[in-house]
């Protein structure tokens, strides 16, 4: 890459990144949404205890079970720099969102979530950065990652994990890709530390690692090893609840889902198998009325993605298993909320890029052979 391509290409990365602030900052206006108020809960209960002198509560809590810690870690870190708040209280699953929250602490937590969404348009910047506009853009993607949701930091490690494996690919200096390989396994194992659906990203790269063995790459049974170890490590590491019980919290934790999943909450909504394909097909179809969402741009992006998708297997073959992998998982898992399509988010956005990059190909080469012919 020459000095006036690098130059270009941290431009994009600049804009990308002022694009992804603006929209974000439209979304904080955004109403309190479902689970919003269980995530506060959770990290107020954290931040509460650590201001009594209690830090251990981190070892014996994990409110809302189902899910990982380090979010509401995160959570609780930004409250402790505030002041405290009346205690959220504890309301069923079905019921409305609590509209009584302490509203500084909760749009500065907000930001906190925020600011790991614009990083990852950032980050896709770094990879292509028409995708990282078609995620900048994406209503989906702004909503849930400008709320209180679990979203927005598994969204930014993931990408990292792959995008450092991938990187680590093309690294000749061993160092550095060992260096890499570390990096993509804490990212791999802090995303799923975050929420558990995005292991997904894990999982693709084990297949693509598989893929190439059986291709005849050499695999060395240690560097698989002690990847997938790191990963572990980090996914430990930021959910000390698992720590004096691992194997029983975590079954706990994982017997949640299917029973959930076939709660009248779930089946009451009727959404059919392919819900989250009918969300693709169109933007957030809630908050007209608050002018949210300058852009709108998600109906598009399915049929890009669509006519990209070969050339995505072709060219960076680790995210259309994660695009595919992910689909996968989307279409049979009975829990339809569309939060759930940001854990394809980043490898959906790179074969929409890749879909408008043959579509200009075609233009170009359609417009070359009009002017040839005059």
């Amino acid at each position: 890459m020459t000095r006036v391509e690098r130059a270009a290409r941290l431009g994009a990365v600049g804009l990308l990144t002022a694009l992804a602030l603006v929209l974000h900052g439209q979304a904080a206006r955004l109403p309190v949404d479902f689970d919003e108020d269980d995530y506060m809960r959770a990290g107020q209960i954290f931040a509460d205890e650590i201001r009594t002198g209690n830090p251990g509560i981190l070892l014996e809590n994990n409110y809302r079970i189902e899910h990982p810690q380090f979010v509401k870690i995160l959570i609780a870190t930004v409250m402790l720099g505030m002041e405290p708040i009346q205690r959220i209280p504890e309301l069923p699953v079905t019921a409305n969102p609590y509209e009584l929250m302490h509203r500084p602490t909760l749009a500065a937590v907000r930001r906190m979530e925020s600011a790991f969404g614009v990083l990852s348009v950032t980050t896709l910047a770094l990879v292509s950065p028409v995708a990282a506009l078609l995620l900048a853009t994406s209503t989906w993607v702004i909503k849930y990652t400008s709320q209180v949701m679990l979203e927005a930091v598994p969204l930014l490690f993931s990408l990292l994990g792959v995008a450092l494996y991938e990187l680590a690919r093309s690294v000749s200096n061993a160092r550095r890709r060992r260096l890499a390989y570390l990096a993509s396994a804490i990212g791999i194992g802090l995303a799923v530390g975050a929420k558990y659906p995005y292991a997904i990203a894990g999982l693709a790269i084990v297949v693509d690692r598989l893929r190439r063995t059986w291709r005849g790459e050499p695999l060395r049974i240690k560097d698989a090893i002690g990847w997938s170890a790191i990963a572990a490590l980090a996914f430990f590491a930021v959910n000390p609840y698992l720590w004096s019980d691992p194997i029983g919290r975590l079954i706990a934790s994982a017997a949640y889902h299917p029973e959930y999943a076939t709660s009248e909450q779930v089946q009451s909504t009727g959404f059919p198998a392919w819900q989250q394909l009918i969300w693709l097909m169109q933007s957030v179809p809630w908050h007209d009325a608050q002018n949210i969402f300058a852009v709108k741009f998600d109906t598009w992006m399915l049929p890009l993605a669509l006519v990209g998708l070969i050339s995505l297997a072709r060219n960076r073959p680790v995210y259309a298993i994660w695009l595919g992998l992910g689909a996968v998982a989307l279409l049979f898992w009975p829990t339809k909320w569309p939060q759930y399509l940001l854990t394809i988010a980043v490898p959906y956005a790179l074969a929409g890029a890749a879909g408008l990059a043959l579509i200009a190909k075609g233009a170009a080469l359609l417009t070359r052979r009009a002017l040839k012919g005059r």
